[in-house]
Order: C-alpha cells, then structure tokens, then sequence
C-alpha cells in the first residue's frame, strides 16, 4: 500500500529503491553525462563524429535507465497487456490532445507575434544528416522511454498524490527545461522561455496519458509518435 501511495496511480508502484536511484541518476542525466562524455570524447582525440556520439549518450542512458528501472518497466508492459483497451485508448487520446494543445499554442503565440527558431530542432536535423537510421533510433526508440521513465514515471508519479497540479506543473517544466537549457547562452531569456514554451504541449499531454492509462507504456508510445512525425517534417 506504501508503494501504491508513492505512485499516486492505480498501475504498477515503483520500488523504493528504484524511486531512489532515479532521483540521484537525474541530475546525472540532464547535467553530468554530456559533460563526461564530451571530456572522454576530447581526451581521445574526438574520434567519433557528432551523431555517433550522440548514439553513445542515448546508449548509455537507456541501459542505466533499464538497470535502475528494469523491475518497474516489465510489471508495467505486463500491465498495459491486461488492460490493453484502456492503453490504446489513452495512447490515441494522449496523441490528439498533443497535437490540439499545440495547435492552440501556435495560434496564441503567432497572435502575439512571437517566434523563435527552436535550435533542437536544427540540432536534431544535424545528426540526422549525418546518420539518418541512428537519429531515428535514439529520438523515436531510445529518448522516449528514458524520459517518460524519468519526467513521467519518476517525477510525475512521485508527485501524483501530493498535488495533481504539481505533478503536471513540474514533470513539464523539467520536460521543457531539459530540452532547452543548453541553449540559454546563446538564446538569452525570452528565446530561452519561448522555446521552453514549446514543449509544454508535450509535457502536458504525456503526463495526461501517463495518468490515464496508468502505464508509462502509453505514454512512452505517445512521445515515439510525437518524435517520429517530427522528424518526418524535419526530413521529409
């Protein structure tokens, strides 16, 4: 019952242990990675090109995501079978309220006047230029499931029963955050926040499925839509 509480949803509790473990894996993930691996990259003389290394990063991430959450991944696939009707459903609903939210997002922010190219975009070109398979595998296979692990299941469940609103509230923001704030040099603040801005869609309606189907399956499937039409537009 603890660990059922802990979650805050009616599917499959995390561990004490794995709540634990992602919590000192996070700011690893969003921080410390790049930056050791860039070091390592440097100290070898960068003898990979930018979208092998990028593969590496995904890599790494995903086995230590699987490693620390392996236990809670498998009992939610197992889930998300036995209520498969609910897991679709959620997935499809999950996918149109994105694309709504987004819809609504572009249409106030092209009244207000605002625009701001997003450079993750144009990063996300750049590596697919240079291997177009191995972008697609770490954006649409890889990326997904470690950070619905990570802002999904870790955070949002975890905040779940304290306060709904928080639960949405900072899962987003660290959705956002962690996509944009490699850029604030160069983007300054209001670039930095309206490419933040960006992301909110997703972040919202990620954790909607998350909550409504109760397995971070669905919204794991969700986030590889999203991510594999993206890069349709960026390549098509």
């Amino acid at each position: 019952m603890a660990n059922a509480k802990r979650a805050g949803l009616a599917g499959t509790p995390m561990s004490r242990g794995e709540v634990i473990g992602g919590f000192v894996y996070l700011p690893f993930y969003i921080f410390l990675l790049g930056w050791l691996l860039g070091l390592l990259l440097r100290a070898l003389g960068n003898p990979l090109s930018a979208s092998s290394a990028n593969t590496v990063y995904f890599l790494v991430n995903f086995l230590i995501a699987a490693l620390i959450f392996r236990r809670w991944l498998i009992a939610s696939l197992s889930a998300a079978a036995r209520q498969f009707w609910n897991f679709l459903q959620a997935a499809v609903l999950g996918f149109a309220f994105y694309y709504a939210l987004s819809w609504l997002l572009a249409w106030g922010l092209g009244l207000l006047g605002w625009t701001v190219a997003n450079p993750n975009d144009a990063y996300v070109s750049e590596l697919a230029g240079g291997s177009a398979r191995w972008a697609l595998v770490c954006t649409v296979l890889l990326a997904p499931m470690v950070e619905e692990t990570l802002f999904r299941g870790l955070i949002f469940g975890n905040l779940r029963p304290l306060s709904r609103a928080a639960a949405y509230l900072v899962s987003a923001l660290f959705f956002a955050a962690v996509h944009v704030w490699q850029y604030a040099g160069a983007l300054g603040w209001r670039g930095t926040l309206l490419c933040a801005v960006q992301y909110l869609p997703a972040g919202l309606a990620l954790g909607w499925t998350y909550e409504k189907s109760a397995t971070i399956w669905a919204s794991v499937l969700v986030h590889a839509g999203i991510n594999a039409v993206a890069m349709g537009l960026l390549h098509g």
